[in-house]
Order: structure tokens, then C-alpha cells, then sequence
């Protein structure tokens, strides 16, 4: 019964189809399926499947948006019934876009895909200043911290992020991953920080990588 849940749920989807993703979920919730297992093994598979088409050319971005609010939606009703304390964060990600810029979409589809792979994600939001990445990093008692920018003139607030932590003694407590449309791999080893996601994929990969290891830079 999993597998062709499971499989149901994958192409549910990358068909983009809410209804089925909707009821789908809920014959999971009513069979007490594991959910962690689910959103590895369906809803991550799902999203993956989703990112190759987008990355291939066959789909684009309002599908690729669509189909991250779709499992958005889901993963949070799954981790609903999950006990606190019954599973272990691999970490915890605190994301948000620097000060100056409104732009969400990139910032909202990695946090939805770094909450499938057994990630903490807390999302400050947009227009978010050094100090309220900083402060709400210690509160939340974050892994590494990620910074989004998509115009080119809020760029500075990166790089004012990364030699804010140095001010005020906290560098070696956060790994800093930047990304954005406005920066590259160059500028992200030029501030100082200890990661660059180019993509949706990347940003996955660089994350898990780190709390793999502990530790994380600019390869």
C-alpha cells in the first residue's frame, strides 16, 4: 500500500495536481503511515522530479512555485503528527532576504525543499536586517544561516552580514550561506562567507553537506 501511495503521491506532484496531492495526504495521515518516511521517500522524491523538468527546460518557474506551495501544504499536515522529540533535526537553517529587498520566490522554494530533508527551517521573511538574522540565529539556536538577495544593490547587506557576526564575536558560531540572482560563486568567497547556492539543488546540497560535516567552505 505505501509504494503506490507513494507513488501516487510523486506524480500527484509533478501533474500539479493539489486535489489529488490533498486527498492522497490525507489517506496517508488516516493509514498512520510514518510520515518521515512519506516525505523521503514521496513528497521530496516528488519536488526532485519536479526541480529535473524545470532544470531541463520542460517546466518553469510558476509550475515549479505551484508545486513547491503544493508540498508545502502537505509537509506541514504530515509534521503536524509528529511527536516533539521523536525525531532528530539534521539542523536547523535560518533563511531570509536582506534588507532592501522584497523578493521571496527563490528564498520560499528553498526553504520548502529544506524542510523535506529532515531541516529546521526558520524563515525571517523579507527586507530583513544584519541584527534580525543575527539575533534570531542565537534564539533559534541555528546551523547556518542564509542570506538571499536578487537585486544587485542589496548585495552590500551579504557581505555587512558576514563582517557583523565578526564584530560582534560570533563568526565561528554560524555558517553563512549566500545566494541570490545578484551574486555568484566569486563574490560569495570574496565576503567571506562559507557557502554559494547558484540553485534550488545547490542550496539543498551545500546545507546538508555542512551539518554533515559540522563544518562547511567554499569548495
Amino acid at each position: 500500500m505505501s509504494e503506490e501511495l507513494f507513488s501516487g503521491i510523486q506524480n500527484a506532484i509533478v501533474e500539479l495536481n493539489e486535489q489529488a496531492l490533498s486527498d492522497l495526504t490525507g489517506e496517508v495521515l488516516a493509514a498512520g503511515v510514518n510520515p518521515v518516511k512519506v516525505i523521503e521517500e514521496a513528497y521530496t522524491v516528488g519536488i526532485q522530479r519536479v526541480g529535473k523538468l524545470f532544470e531541463d527546460g520542460d517546466y518553469f518557474l510558476p509550475e515549479l512555485i505551484a508545486a513547491a506551495e503544493m508540498v508545502k501544504d502537505s509537509v506541514d499536515r504530515l509534521q503536524k503528527t509528529i511527536p516533539k522529540g521523536s525525531i532528530k533535526d539534521k539542523g536547523v537553517f535560518l533563511i531570509g532576504t536582506v534588507a532592501g529587498d522584497i523578493h521571496d520566490i527563490g528564498k520560499n522554494l528553498v526553504a520548502t525543499m529544506l524542510s523535506t530533508q529532515g531541516i529546521k527551517v526558520i524563515d525571517i521573511g523579507v527586507d530583513c536586517p544584519v541584527d534580525k538574522f543575527i539575533d534570531r540565529a542565537l534564539e533559534e539556536e541555528a546551523d547556518i544561516i542564509g542570506a538571499s538577495c536578487l537585486l544587485t544593490m542589496t548585495a552590500p547587506e551579504q557581505k555587512k552580514l558576514v563582517d557583523r557576526l565578526r564584530e560582534r564575536g560570533l563568526r565561528d558560531r554560524f555558517k553563512v550561506i549566500v545566494g541570490g540572482a545578484a551574486v555568484d560563486h566569486t563574490w560569495a568567497r570574496d565576503i567571506g562567507s562559507d557557502g554559494y547556492a547558484a540553485d534550488l539543488k545547490e542550496a539543498v546540497d551545500v546545507a546538508l553537506s555542512m551539518l554533515a560535516a559540522g563544518k562547511g567552505q567554499l569548495a
